[in-house]
């Protein structure tokens, strides 16, 4: 009876000293996060909480009989992931100042259960419209559309990525803003729109660095006509027929808002197995590719009778 009188006493002195301290000004406690967690494994998981785009911090907890328990605080929800030794992949998921408890899969990650949590809760929400719908990328075509700076709209584009037409999906990254490009998975599609050939008519064209005529290095971003189209022609010093299209490009230049890029692959050592050819999927010459003042691929291998 005395336990029980003493701990209903230092319950209600908590709620009356709370009260006090809400009149008075002072500060409370701040409500953080609490990460409770069962699995099949033993040993050490890895708590990675990523705080931005680039930035994160990584916490250890040694599992006793497959349970594991996480804390701390963020100011609003973020991406995190579980890792463990044995996981093939690491398991995805947002943290919130809240109670979250994790039934994790160590076999299938992306089958694992999270509770208390609303930001997992829209996440998943979002994947069964998009999985139920009758045409899942005109789905996901109009929900970018309509929420680019949703922070669970580039997790989706990178889950699914392998089942979006490449053309399409380069066109869903660059329509991504807000707090949607603050997002760890933002950062992973654009490393992939950067390392992949942009193949695609509709496609960001990607940067890339080059030897000008003059021989001096230079890059894409650096000489693109932002008020116009750029059109690049790849070309070679003893091509003759290469010629013939650049002067027919110049030409037509002077009467379109149109600038004429050429890139001899011969100004580079390394010739065709120069970087930016295989980057951009260039096998003949002369080769053509068209990019607006967005820097978006209009049209790729054109032919000299297309320009017009």
């Amino acid at each position: 009876m005395n336990h029980l009188f003493l701990s209903a006493m230092r319950k209600a002195w908590g709620f009356v000293l709370c009260f006090v301290c809400i009149l008075l000004g002072w500060p409370t406690q701040a409500q953080g996060y609490n990460i409770s967690g069962e699995s099949s494994l033993s040993g050490v998981f890895t708590l990675t909480v990523f705080d931005g785009d680039s930035s994160s911090h990584t916490y250890t907890y040694k599992a006793n009989k497959g349970m594991f328990l996480f804390s701390g605080q963020v100011e609003s929800p973020v991406l995190a992931s579980i890792q463990h030794p044995s996981m093939n992949k690491p398991f995805y998921f947002y943290i919130e100042n809240s109670e979250i408890s994790i039934a994790l899969n160590a076999t299938r990650p992306e089958l694992s259960m999270v509770k208390n949590s609303r930001s997992n809760s829209e996440y998943r929400y979002l994947m069964e419209l998009y999985r139920n719908a009758a045409e899942p990328n005109s789905f996901l075509t109009q929900w970018v559309k309509e929420h680019p700076n949703s922070i669970y709209t580039p997790w989706v584009l990178h889950e699914q990525m392998s089942n979006i037409d490449e053309g399409v999906l380069r066109q869903l990254i660059t329509q991504i803003s807000g707090e949607g490009r603050h997002t760890f998975h933002y950062t992973l599609l654009r490393r992939w729109m950067r390392e992949t050939p942009a193949v695609s008519e509709g496609s960001e064209m990607p940067d890339f660095a080059f030897l000008n005529t003059q021989k001096e290095r230079q890059t894409f971003s650096q000489v693109r006509n932002n008020n116009g189209n750029t059109l690049i022609i790849f070309s070679a010093t003893w091509c003759d027929r290469c010629k013939t299209v650049e002067d027919q490009a110049q030409r037509l230049s002077e009467s379109k808002n149109m600038q004429v890029l050429t890139i001899n692959i011969d100004d580079n050592p390394n010739g065709w197995d120069a970087h930016y050819l295989k980057q951009l999927s260039v096998d003949h010459i002369p080769y053509m590719i068209m990019v607006d003042k967005n820097g978006i691929v209009q049209a790729r291998d054109l032919r000299s009778w297309e320009l017009r």
